[in-house]
């Protein structure tokens, strides 16, 4: 089954399957967002953990199949709200996406080996790829409802107002990121990602500039807590120091 970890001083819960990541908030009034369901049926590994409780909110970090494949079936199956980044909902409408080249993808290749492979995630993502989200030439896949309004950047998130919305492109044009100050928490996506033990900054990338400048103001922020799309979370003051 998957890893599941509540984790310390701060009100999430994450969620993983070989290096893919989806995280649970405890928001506002009992309500409780999802954040990146990696696969189409991540439904089947959530539904246990919220057991009175159901999820109000679903949302993505980016519009990447391991980041947004659930999203539909958790909202046919709970009533959950879809609320994606501005520019996510522009690829539902026909922009063409840009995706990182391949070239750029496998310098993520140590993410792969950080966590034990998982055989349910890995065919999740197959699946994914060919139902939900953009990533390949075929562009953006949508089999959801209406998503809610746009998610702008210094918006609080739905069902959790204590978390702000930052937008963070770089390793694509959508990406956004989550942050708490009050526990100095950081929801990365895949703006930072964690190999070998270290925090990364996107190390695949549509747009060089953008990414540096998402780095520049994510390292700005007192971060005690990472917690990326792909990998382990880190945890330590001022842990972004020491991202590259």
């Amino acid at each position: 089954g998957p890893e599941v970890h509540r984790l310390p001083d701060s009100p999430v819960t994450r969620v993983s399957r070989w290096c893919f990541n989806c995280y649970l908030i405890d928001g506002d009034d009992g309500n409780l967002v999802v954040v990146d369901a990696f696969m189409p049926k991540i439904v089947a590994d959530l539904a246990p953990l919220f057991e009175s409780r159901h999820p109000t909110v679903v949302t993505a970090t980016h519009g990447h199949p391991d980041h947004i494949s659930g999203a539909p079936a958790i909202a046919a199956r709970y009533g959950s709200g879809i609320h994606l980044a501005a520019a996510t909902l522009t690829y539902l409408d026909g922009v063409k996406p840009r995706t990182p080249s391949i070239a750029k993808l496998a310098r993520t290749w140590p993410v792969l080996f950080g966590q034990p492979f998982d055989v349910k995630a890995a065919l999740g993502y197959v699946v994914a790829c060919s139902t939900v989200g953009f990533g390949t030439a075929r562009g953006m896949l949508w089999s959801g409802p209406e998503p809610a309004g746009p998610l702008e950047d210094g918006d609080p998130l739905p069902g959790a107002a204590s978390w702000t919305v930052i937008t963070a492109p770089g390793h694509t044009d959508d990406g956004i990121a989550f942050w708490h100050a009050d526990s100095r928490t950081l929801l990365s996506g895949d703006a930072v990602i964690t190999m070998r033990g270290k925090p990364r900054f996107a190390p695949d990338t549509v747009d060089t500039v953008a990414s540096a400048h998402t780095a520049e103001r994510l390292r700005a922020l007192p971060v005690e807590h990472v917690l990326p799309g792909h990998g382990r979370p880190l945890h330590g003051v001022s842990v972004l120091n020491q991202a590259r």
